[in-house]
């Protein structure tokens, strides 16, 4: 079968040869037509977007902001160097308050001191107002606010920090994209239907990435013209968060696309010393990008932080295919065969291996597209469309180019040029087969070691930690977090049952103890900062009625009551309630506001509050978690379910490609592991060094056996040639790394570089993955250049 197949990839070396034009210009028009889907492309860096849209923690949230709207805001701190009731200072917050509100585009509503909610009772009147309605002309005026406000329990580290020294601007963006104009806003919406129900006519677009930018860059403007040495101004928030990742992504893509195509020319000019063989290869590997990120375009896929590398991997990888071609053409050529012979011949001698390392390495991609993340899966997709897109410019432009490049060999300069790399990995391969014992022994050892480590790796997740120290959007959620107790929201959604079940007084009072069990609770070092519910508006109002009287700030033991008390509320101007309840008073919102942590600590905090929320409220009321803190919490979860389910899935594919291309089970199985050891030796370092694993380092373990067992393709199917020639292991191992070992060698530094490009990169999650990446690269590269003819040695003996 082996024999069969290289003839007829010889054959087709020859028919490439003679009809080379033809076969060029289908291939370029085939890229020329992909090209056009590129305009489609966006970036895509909200939180939510790691899950697919029918995932429940997906649909939960979904529904959430379409009953209470977004539970994600812009915060502004604000720390002058006077205390923040000073008259001038107020003066800048009025300022810049009214210019956020009539300045900034798709601003649904800026919450600050100037206009934070007070409720009070004049005589028999229920007076729901602005904090600073009537601007204070003289300094009693201001001290009296100042009381009102510091005495307010709904301003603590919501609008004032614990010390009074630091004050925020929450600024509450469209839930939905206006893109179609003022007059389609309401275009998703069925008569009488609730946004993103069945009865819809078309989909619900969210606001789009391009409109928070927009939103952005104009908050973060007008914040410039506001800074000086006096007022120390830092911005937050998860819409910001999405927004620079977004901005990073694109500069760092560019930038790891130019320097990734630097090394391949470096690389290729090193190898060959051509100007037509750098300039082949990279034309082949850049078309194949092409043509992959257009397909990925075309079908709506936006770019997110997890498919960001594809482009620098597949130019990485794509070339690999090309050096293996060309360095057997040009040995050929060496050896006085004509140009269309050795065209022939090393399409013959290695497209086998090039085919079989393709599918391999799209096998090993293929295991993320049952991810639970849905980025994930999306590079589960188009990484493997990308391998197999790059084999068929490999087999087609490729020796198309070959074909009509001009230039002759220079065999005896360049032999002499690439004699020492040659001979190294000649005798590292001869003392391979020669103490294969001390080598496996050795081997071994690292393997145990690591296991151990292995163990020890420890899962995280912390998207602003992903940012430098001093960065804006760290400096931001670090202030949020020590000042105002937190800037994420973990949001119960209870449903009582029954229709004004939040008018129960006794349900009432349930949310108010486990408002004071959530606030005792610290777990990982998550402690709620603020916990906001129905019954902060309703004692409100109950105190305001009953003559401001601290006493009366408590819930009414009637129900009547209490319905009579917020519908009040309600008629005095305020639509605070339709926030925080669903118009039957059926269902309402809890909001617990946390610190920004490693999100594998948000799980068991989340639980200990739905666990006493169950407890207190009974089994008659169903509790539903959301808020983009769930959110970041069940990434976490998804992220060990996909590792496991991707390496399983991976070895799966992988093995039997590797004993179907060997054509015998038990060194296919043998061959695997070179290609597991690497994995477990990069896993432990991890575990050593206490690198964590999150939804970039997961990857590594799938794409890396991908990668490695290309080598052992290599090695393995001329080894097998050699070794059915000779019958002798040595000789096999020498030959093979005579003809093979330096293509080997420098598509596993192209490989290592080309992923070490990442350890550049502004957001530090893709330092870890671009370093151990690489490092997996060369430690593929030794095994087979060490470890497997140890092994082979062992399997056959010498001869």
């Amino acid at each position: 079968m082996h024999a069969r197949i290289e003839a007829l990839l010889e054959n087709w070396g020859h028919f490439v040869y003679r009809r080379a034009w033809w076969i060029l210009v289908l291939a370029l028009a085939m890229t020329a037509g992909t090209a056009t889907q590129l305009k489609h492309f966006y970036i895509e860096t909200s939180l939510e977007a790691f899950f697919h849209q029918d995932d429940p923690v997906r649909v939960i949230y979904d529904e959430f902001r379409e009953q209470y709207g977004r539970d994600t805001f812009i915060l502004i701190a604000l720390e002058p160097n006077t205390p923040i009731f000073e008259r001038e200072f107020l003066e800048t917050l009025r300022d810049l308050h009214e210019r956020l509100e009539n300045e900034v585009p798709l601003v649904v509503e800026v919450t600050s001191l100037v206009n934070a909610r007070i409720t009070r009772g004049e005589g028999d009147e229920l007076v729901v107002g602005e904090l600073m309605e009537d601007w204070p002309e003289d300094d009693a005026a201001l001290r009296a606010i100042e009381s009102r406000a510091r005495a307010n329990p709904l301003y603590q580290n919501n609008l004032i920090s614990g010390d009074g020294k630091l004050t925020s601007i929450m600024v509450e963006l469209e839930v939905y994209s206006q893109l179609g104009g003022e007059g389609d806003a309401l275009d998703g919406f069925a008569d009488g239907g609730d946004p993103g129900s069945e009865d819809e006519d078309e989909p619900v677009t969210y606001l789009t990435g391009a409109e928070e930018a927009e939103v952005i860059d104009a908050v973060l403007a007008m914040l410039e013209e506001y800074r000086s040495d006096d007022l120390t101004i830092e911005v937050a928030g998860t819409p910001v968060l999405s927004n620079q990742m977004a901005l990073k992504m694109q500069s760092d893509m560019g930038r790891f696309t130019a320097l990734a195509l630097l090394i391949i020319v470096i690389s290729l000019a090193t190898l060959f010393r051509r100007v037509g063989a750098v300039l082949v290869p990279l034309v082949t590997v850049i078309c194949s990008v092409i043509s992959t990120m257009s397909i990925m375009a075309g079908t709506g896929t936006p770019l997110t932080s997890p498919t960001q590398i594809i482009p620098t991997f597949l130019l990485a990888v794509g070339v690999g295919g090309s050096v293996h071609i060309m360095t057997i053409y040009y040995q050929g050529r060496r050896r006085g065969l004509t140009k269309e012979d050795g065209l022939a011949h090393a399409l013959g001698h290695s497209g086998l291996a090039v085919i079989m390392t393709s599918l391999t390495t799209a096998g090993g991609l293929l295991s993320f597209v049952a991810a639970e993340l849905l980025p994930i899966s999306h590079f589960g997709v188009f990484a493997p469309i990308g391998v197999m897109v790059s084999l068929f410019y490999t087999l087609t432009m490729l020796p198309a180019l070959i074909a009509i490049s001009p230039g002759r060999s220079r065999a005896q300069a360049e032999a002499k040029s690439l004699f020492f790399t040659q001979r190294l990995l000649i005798d590292a391969g001869v003392f391979s087969t020669r103490h294969s014992t001390p080598i496996l022994v050795a081997t071994f050892v690292l393997v145990v070691v690591s296991v151990y480590g292995a163990s020890m790796i420890r899962v995280a997740h912390s998207p602003f930690d992903w940012f430098p120290e001093g960065d804006m959007v760290r400096r931001g959620m670090e202030t949020m977090d020590t000042n105002m107790g937190g800037m994420g929201n973990i949001e119960l959604i209870v449903d009582t049952g029954r229709v004004n079940g939040f008018h129960d007084p006794a349900f009432l009072e349930s949310a108010d103890r486990l408002r004071d069990y959530i606030y005792t609770l610290d777990i990982h070092d998550v402690r709620a900062g603020k916990v906001q519910s129905l019954t902060d508006v309703l004692k409100e109002t109950h105190r305001a009625l009953n003559e401001n009287r601290s006493e009366y700030y408590a819930i009414p033991e009637d129900p009547n009551l209490v319905a009579q008390e917020l519908l009040l509320f309600e008629n005095a101007g305020s639509d605070d309630v339709e926030n925080l309840v669903d118009s039957t008073f059926q269902s309402g919102r809890i909001t617990v506001r946390v610190p920004m942590n490693d999100a594998m600590a948000f799980p068991p905090f989340i639980h200990a509050v739905v666990e006493e929320a169950e407890r207190v409220f009974g089994a008659e009321v169903v509790i539903r978690v959301s808020g983009i803190v769930h959110v970041i919490g069940a990434t976490m979860t998804a992220v060990v379910q996909t590792m496991l389910r991707s390496y399983a899935m991976a070895l799966a594919i992988i093995t039997p490609l590797m004993v179907l291309l060997i054509g015998n089970v038990r060194v296919g199985l043998l061959a695997m592991i070179p290609n597991l050891t690497p994995i477990l030796l990069t896993l432990g370092i991890m575990g050593w060094a206490d690198i964590p694993l999150d939804v970039f380092t997961l990857l590594i373990g799938s794409v890396a056996m991908g990668l490695a067992v290309d080598d052992t393709i290599h090695f393995m199917h001329n080894f097998r040639r050699y070794f059915d020639e000779h019958a002798n292991v040595e000789i096999a191992v020498r030959k093979t790394l005579e003809t093979t070992g330096q293509a080997l060698l420098f598509t596993s530094i192209v490989l290592a570089l080309g992923f070490a490009i990442y350890t550049q990169a502004y957001l530090t999650n893709l330092f870890y993955f671009g370093l151990l990446t690489a490092l997996t690269i060369v430690f593929a590269f030794l095994a087979d250049i060490v470890l497997a003819p140890a092994l082979l040695v062992k399997v056959f003996g010498r001869r």
